[in-house]
């Protein structure tokens, strides 16, 4: 070593370091092949998970490229329905306030979406914008895990235009799709997941003689307490997809599909729309 010049010795350490390389190779490679399958299956999954956090969306664009990254849709998605989630409240016969889940506003005129479960406690009301509301109730009907209520201002003159989410698709929901949660006793609390189950049926239509798949309900991976009762799921596009139906008494959890939302809404537009010409008649 005394006898080499510098040239030399970062030559050496360069085939030394190849060497070393190769040799560990080689002994991966042989403990993998030896090891059980669980193993190499596992760390595939890691390395596949792992590739999919840090590769980035890329939008072609004439011109140029835009580069999006999951944390910026989650951060968009999040800033278009944080104004549409409300942290209810309700009075009990105590005269006591406590919190009672989260509702949805789905429409500018102020119908708000929550599971049917914060309906048996009393009362609702919430604030929006510094403005208490109470929660006038329009549909409670027992065949559905969902209800339907109003926002009526306590004293305020005018109903001011809401902000509303926008629903998704429900049935092209695909397993391992990123769910964002907003809910908690705060009504604007954070929390993302994965699609991690979708329970399905298939039933026939009568009319067409054709068998149609229903989806009855979507799991998230995360756990929530029943503080987040009815609070909406969120895909990476900003559109609510479901809601929230807890019970920590029997401790299950599941999404009702934004479907059977959209069912009651329209049930609730025609009983006005009746309402409306009914009067005119008179």
């Amino acid at each position: 070593m005394e006898h080499l010049t510098k040239s030399q010795i970062v030559l050496l350490t360069l085939f030394a370091s190849f060497v070393s390389s190769m040799a560990t190779g080689i002994v991966v490679v042989t403990l993998m092949q030896q090891s059980p399958d669980l193993v190499p299956q596992t760390i595939t999954n890691v390395v596949e998970r792992t590739i999919e956090k840090i590769t980035p969306t890329i939008i072609e664009k004439p011109g140029k490229q835009i580069v999006i990254k999951d944390e910026d849709l989650v951060v968009s998605a999040v800033e278009r329905n944080v104004k549409s989630t409300l942290a209810l409240r309700v009075t009990l016969e105590s005269g006591d306030v406590v919190h009672s889940g989260v509702g949805t506003i789905v429409s500018s005129n102020g119908l708000v979406v929550t599971d049917r479960g914060n309906f048996g406690f009393g009362k609702l009301s919430t604030t929006v914008d510094g403005v208490l509301y109470t929660l006038e109730i329009v549909s409670d009907d027992a065949a559905n895990t969902l209800g339907l209520a109003r926002l009526v201002p306590v004293s305020a003159t005018s109903t001011p235009a809401f902000s509303a989410i926008t629903f998704g698709n429900p049935d092209i929901l695909r397993l391992g799709q990123t769910s964002i949660v907003i809910g908690g006793r705060d009504g604007k609390t954070i929390t993302t997941g994965l699609v991690n189950n979708l329970d399905t049926r298939m039933v026939t239509d009568k009319e067409a003689k054709t068998e149609v798949k229903v989806l009855d309900s979507i799991g998230v991976s995360t756990r929530f307490a029943e503080s987040s009762n009815g609070a909406p799921i969120i895909t990476l596009g900003g559109d609510v997809v479901g809601f929230l139906s807890i019970n920590e008494n029997t401790g299950t959890q599941k999404g009702i599909p934004a479907t059977e939302a959209k069912k009651l809404i329209e049930a609730a537009l025609k009983v006005t729309t009746t309402t409306v010409e009914e009067v005119k008649k008179i």
